[in-house]
């Protein structure tokens, strides 16, 4: 859409009228799952709101919008987490509050995006309350989260709020095929593999690695749930020795026991993984939808503590006794 890649055209069609209307707010909060492509709508959003020609905007051909989608323009800045840190902190919060009362260099509006708006510290963002209770008229703030319970009540009542939904698989499959036509063999996989999230594509085909952990993921499914205890130093060497890629492997497991239920609940058209539809049909036959249920909650419970950065041969350990 107008030079962005985007998959919420309506929702987008609504902010860029309300910009032509006169009516648009003075900040919003774009939520939605990671590889919804956010980050690209907020960029056109604030390409509408600097575009010169403002009648037509985003026109795309002025000095601001061809800024805009290079990511130059003076009237669009990016406030993003530094490579060193694991939260965006009061800083470069309190480096916006000074900038705010400098007006926009040549457009009507200064759009200010907060990308990974879910990392704002809690003083970062007591520290962003008064300029967005107060903000100069030129000024339009843009915070992309994943999850908006991340942020503070105050921050979220002095905001708009724009849920970015899952999209459709033929959007999906259209995106995969226009830009991956070498993939098209690995089309269906690819789209329910996404379930509704676009950006996984693009992950999965960079990810050199993916296909062979992938499967040697589900080679290690009948190790993870034996009920020999054994088996679970089996499990923890093998998370070990894929360290950097734990997550990854948890969830390819829940994925797999996802499609073992729905074997189990005779949904087969439902299969996510439908190239090892064999071996996930040998493990819903021979484990009990309850120990299927039981892995994916405990595996789940996982991820949730591999977060909290609790010690990963531990919580290897820890997961495969439980299950």
């Amino acid at each position: 859409m107008y030079g962005y890649t985007t998959f919420h055209d309506e929702l987008i069609k609504k902010l860029i009228k309300s910009v032509h209307n006169g009516t648009s707010s003075h900040a919003y909060i774009f939520e939605g799952e990671k590889g919804l492509f956010k980050h690209e709508a907020a960029q056109l959003f604030a390409a509408t709101l600097t575009c010169q020609n403002t009648s037509v905007s985003p026109c795309g051909t002025c000095p601001a919008c061809i800024q805009a989608k290079s990511k130059t323009n003076p009237d669009i800045i990016y406030i993003e987490k530094s490579n060193d840190k694991k939260t965006i902190g009061v800083e470069p919060i309190r480096t916006l509050n000074d900038d705010v009362a400098i007006r926009p260099f040549y457009s009507q509006k200064k759009v200010y995006i907060i990308n990974e708006g879910d990392i704002l510290t809690p003083e970062a963002q007591n520290a962003f309350l008064k300029t967005l209770e107060e903000p100069p008229e030129y000024a339009v703030f843009i915070i992309i989260v994943e999850n908006s319970s991340a942020l503070l009540q105050t921050v979220l009542s002095r905001a708009s709020l724009i849920h970015f939904t899952p999209v459709s698989d033929k959007l999906i499959e259209q995106y995969i095929n226009e830009k991956y036509p070498e993939h098209t063999s690995q089309i269906e996989f690819l789209t329910r593999y996404c379930e509704g999230i676009p950006g996984v594509a693009d992950d999965v085909i960079a990810d050199e690695s993916f296909e062979a952990l992938r499967t040697e993921s589900i080679n290690k499914l009948p190790v993870l749930l034996s009920k020999n205890k054994l088996s679970a130093y089996a499990i923890q060497k093998f998370i070990d020795e894929n360290k950097d890629n734990a997550e990854k492997i948890f969830d390819f497991w829940i994925s797999y026991l996802r499609d073992v239920t729905v074997i189990q609940c005779s949904a087969p058209d439902r299969i996510i993984n439908i190239d090892k539809n064999d071996k996930l049909r040998i493990l819903a036959e021979k484990y009990e939808p309850t120990q299927i249920v039981n892995a994916v909650k405990e595996i789940l419970n996982s991820k949730k503590m591999l977060k909290r950065y609790v010690n990963l041969k531990a919580l290897s350990l820890m997961t495969a006794l439980k299950i």
